[in-house]
């Protein structure tokens, strides 16, 4: 036992020294000073223009939609802010991770949008451009912590830089990953696709629109074997703006990696 605990500590000692040592402060890169913390650290950064939230514990439009997700664990629900779940004013302002870090590691991710409120001293501030921390959420989507990777996601979407498209879909092509981050990339790059073409639900949308908005899903809670490949179809072929992005959503949240092809057509992408 007290063999453990001396190789945690030499391994932490090594882990600071590196970081402290490899270069100045100021020209450190934000994982660098993210292990180098000995307690909580907050990295806050420009978010994307239409991203708002309270600062504390929901999000919303992060791309132009209409969905709001709760901080702790990126639940997703759709409303409009005033008559949905929930009731208060979404603020735009900066994105903020809060990183839990256990011997220069990155164990857990918290994200907010929003007013950022007072911090505490037992709290790391790092303020950082939007495309550092979208080069240190890259590196953690990439990691081998699945859990990690997964959580990373939505905050490297929020950041006010090229979108991460391209680095996403190789995440979902890629079965060596765990099936949480894997999904994850997929309804975000479904979200993308549905931007992209311009077919985000309005307040125009028709009964009509709502009917077949329906239908899609009544499609979707049929087997997999049955539900996916109909989905691909529509995704890329439905005549309907309001079928095609039901289609791209429900395709995003069944997980099949057959749907990153799809997006990435939709995309323009390889």
């Amino acid at each position: 036992m007290t063999s453990f605990f001396a190789d945690r500590a030499a391994r932490r000692v090594a882990t600071l020294l590196a970081a402290l040592c490899a270069a100045p402060v100021g020209a450190q890169t934000i994982a660098q000073r993210v292990a180098a913390a000995d307690r909580p650290v907050q990295v806050i950064y420009p978010s994307r223009q239409t991203a708002c939230g309270d600062g504390r514990s929901f999000i919303g439009h992060v791309l132009e939609d209409g969905y709001y997700f709760g901080s702790d664990d990126n639940s997703m629900y759709r409303g409009n802010g005033g008559n949905g779940w929930y009731r208060g004013p979404c603020v735009h302002g900066p994105a903020r991770v809060l990183a839990t870090v256990m011997d220069g590691e990155v164990t857990h991710l918290r994200v907010f949008v929003g007013p950022v409120p007072p911090s505490s001293t037992d709290i790391v501030t790092v303020n950082a451009t939007a495309s550092e921390a979208a080069a240190w959420l890259a590196s953690l989507v990439t990691g081998d912590n699945s859990r990690v990777a997964a959580s990373a996601v939505m905050p490297l979407i929020l950041a006010d830089a090229p979108d991460p498209w391209p680095l996403l879909l190789r995440v979902a092509r890629d079965n060596g990953r765990g099936t949480n981050v894997r999904r994850d990339a997929l309804m975000w790059l479904g979200n993308g696709a549905i931007m992209h073409l311009g077919i985000a639900q309005t307040r125009d949308d028709t009964p009509d629109d709502e009917m077949r908005t329906q239908a899609v899903f009544a499609l979707s809670q049929r087997p997999r074997s049955e539900s996916v490949p109909a989905l691909m179809d529509l995704a890329k072929s439905a005549k309907y703006p309001a079928a095609k992005r039901s289609a791209i959503f429900w395709l995003g949240q069944t997980g099949d990696t057959r749907a990153a092809d799809v997006f990435a057509e939709l995309l323009g992408l390889r």
